[in-house]
């Protein structure tokens, strides 16, 4: 396979591989202008991440804030969240950020129920002593 002939912009000579029937690459082609620039639009939209919306318009939703959200609130996030990565509106890289941080959050409160539950027997020992 031939080497481009052209020259890079700091005026080294081009290492790319010379496209089949011709002495330069792709990007040294004065007659792929129009293809360059079309390649390099495509990339830069399938480059960008889909991240949660703060509001939702088209569905009507108020903005995700959780403060101290309840078990409840949690699922209709991830469900928000699946729904959005099935339709192609949400990164899955995002979406399993949301998962594993709700995730954290449920193991926080299990913790907490536990911690009030031991709270309470403790107290009904010690009131019986």
């Amino acid at each position: 396979m031939a080497t481009c002939k052209a020259t890079t912009k700091g005026g080294e000579p081009c290492k790319a591989t010379a496209q089949a029937g011709s002495d330069v690459c792709f990007f040294h082609d004065p007659t792929k202008t129009k293809e360059r620039r079309a390649s390099k639009v495509k990339g830069g939209k399938s480059g960008k991440l889909a991240t949660l919306a703060a509001v939702k318009p088209w569905r009507g939703l108020d903005p995700v804030v959780l403060q101290s959200p309840d078990v409840e609130e949690l699922v209709a996030l991830l469900a928000d969240t699946i729904d959005d990565v099935r339709t192609g509106a949400l990164d899955p890289r995002i979406a399993n950020s949301v998962g594993y941080l709700t995730g954290i959050i449920l193991k926080a409160k299990e913790y907490e129920a536990l911690n009030e539950r031991l709270a309470a027997i403790e107290e009904a020992l010690g009131s019986r002593q």
